[in-house]
């Protein structure tokens, strides 16, 4: 009896030895007793989620249901501090002080697991993987990165992202609520909610903790002419703090799929995540790269549980390319999403855009923009540069918005088909691009059934007006991007002007050519472009 109870109080021991003070994800066997009934969805979620969900044709399921509340209260009762709750994990995650509340909360019935997710007071974590800072910027401006895409063609017909609404998931919003760029954002009320899961219980405040959140905001949501213009410059925003900008635990995976329950609740349309996870301050948390299959990590479950109930999901691909891990992390091997990677301001790869295939074999990247030296705002409110696939995500984001309130009956997977679709690889897709670089005219045609690909390559239609004063159109098609040059010859054969240019594949493509500066008369006008050079009359009056 004696070796027994030894053998007893030595295992005692060695669990409370084992055991780790922080925070705990405490799953639950089922979803019983439950308060709410899928035949009674407005009670759990917005009239906006339920639209979505019947635009699409997609049913409700036990994922919707809410957490059983009888399961929380009797984890408040063993004492424990209830952090957060996920619903499509079917979880509570707790903060545990003591090895004795552990084992309270392990023997109750209806909790199927346990798993530690970070300690209670965390070191400032080593691992930067918001931005890559470089030597040296292109001091450009926002334009580029907006017309690498084609992004201009979208704003042109007047589809900014006027209602519509994006969840930004992200580590902090600092200065968002007081710089002059957001403005138009807190005039005209399109901040829809705000919501802090890392600090948890319900608090609603995120301009703090971290500027990363507020720099990606920028690329999306600005609008102050002739300075800065975001991709959905009109758009309603939803901002929701998951991540601690300053630790790196697994534990803001599981914030992240709080706060992606959080934007499918409100109806969010679309979800930017410039975050990803790989490695950890804590190396038994860290996954590895047979883990990227979309099916292992949380938020990688999390991010196809988003496709799956109606949303578009934009996650940046990752900035480790250069460091040891090199691959995509999660979630950006999930499944029916948007992976965007990075390229540079001329199209081509960055050097840190973190790189594919997933593990089973799927593209990743799914499309690419621009990363490298793209044109943000720092919290300070100055304008700037910064580069990582943190920016080309939400550069992206906000055009495919803005596609999608050009198409309001498209499905979120047609929606995202066509964006593949249109890019500048999509034949012979890569681990570094994936299918490229898209443009949102093309597909803007491809939704309204047409095919610009089946256009025979390069082509002038008409060059209007013509005679002209000062100014006349060169109206074109093109099969694809492609760079060509125009050329006004004198009659005598002096040349006026000579300028090259890259030009996006388009069924209705306009170059404006001014003739303000030259003397009235006849002119000759030369186009060139691969296997084609033809010469055009044009009179000046």
């Amino acid at each position: 009896m004696r070796f027994i109870v030894s053998v007893l109080f030595l295992y005692a021991t060695v669990a409370q030895a084992q055991f780790k003070a922080g925070y705990y994800f405490a799953s639950f066997k089922d979803k019983a007793n439950n308060n709410y009934q899928l035949t009674n969805p407005s009670a759990f979620l917005s009239q906006r989620a339920l639209d979505r969900r019947t635009h699409q044709s997609i049913a409700l399921d036990s994922l919707d249901l809410p957490v059983t509340q009888i399961y929380l209260n009797q984890l408040a009762l063993t004492g424990v501090s209830i952090h957060s709750v996920s619903k499509w994990l079917n979880c509570a995650i707790v903060i545990i002080n003591d090895s004795v509340h552990y084992t309270n909360i392990s023997s109750l019935a209806f909790v199927k697991s346990m798993k530690y997710l970070r300690p209670l007071v965390a070191k400032k974590s080593n691992i930067n993987k918001y931005e890559k800072e470089l030597k040296q910027y292109n001091y450009g401006t926002a334009t580029n990165q907006i017309e690498m895409m084609n992004g201009q063609y979208l704003h042109n017909l007047g589809k900014k992202g006027e209602g519509m609404l994006i969840a930004v998931l992200d580590a902090g919003f600092m200065g968002a609520d007081t710089i002059r760029y957001f403005d138009s954002l807190r005039i005209q009320n399109r901040i829809f909610l705000t919501r802090d899961i890392v600090d948890g219980f319900n608090d609603t405040y995120v301009y703090e903790s971290h500027p990363h959140g507020t720099n990606v905001l920028s690329t999306m949501a600005v609008l102050k002419n002739n300075d800065f213009v975001g991709t959905a410059p009109k758009a309603t925003y939803a901002l929701i703090r998951t991540e601690e900008g300053a630790h790196e635990y697994i534990l803001e995976e599981y914030t992240w799929v709080i706060g992606a329950e959080l934007a499918d609740s409100i109806g969010a349309d679309v979800i930017n995540s410039s975050l990803g996870y790989s490695t950890f301050d804590d190396s038994t948390m860290n996954h590895t790269w047979a883990d990227l299959t979309g099916r292992v990590a949380v938020s990688s479950i999390a991010a196809t549980i988003c496709a799956r109930k109606g949303m578009i999901p934009c996650i940046s691909a990752g900035n480790s390319a250069d460091d040891a891990w090199r691959k995509i992390g999660s979630p950006a091997d999930a499944d029916s999403i948007l992976t965007v990677g990075a390229v540079d301001a001329n199209r081509d790869y960055a050097f840190f855009s973190s790189q594919g295939y997933s593990a089973d074999g799927r593209v990743k990247p799914d499309v690419c923009a621009q990363g490298l030296a793209s044109a943000i705002i720092r919290e300070d409110g100055t304008s700037t540069y910064g580069s990582g696939t943190s920016f080309s995500s939400p550069i992206l984001c906000g055009l495919v918005t803005c596609l999608w309130q050009a198409n309001p009956q498209k499905t979120n997977i047609e929606i995202m088909d066509a964006i593949r679709k249109s890019a500048s690889q999509y034949n012979s897709p890569d681990s570094l691009l994936g299918y490229g670089i898209p443009n949102f005219e093309q597909a803007y045609n491809f939704l309204a059934g047409v095919n610009p690909t089946a256009l025979s390559n390069f082509e002038v239609k008409r060059i209007f007006p013509n005679p002209c004063t000062e100014n006349t159109q060169l109206l074109y098609v093109s099969d694809k991007v492609r760079e060509i040059t125009i050329s006004m010859y004198a009659i005598d054969g002096k040349v006026i002007f000579e300028k090259k240019m890259i030009i996006q594949p388009t069924i209705n493509g306009n170059i404006n050519i001014s003739t303000s500066g030259i003397e009235n008369g006849y002119y000759l006008l030369q186009v060139k472009a691969e296997n084609m050079n033809k010469t055009f009359s044009i009179c000046k009056k």
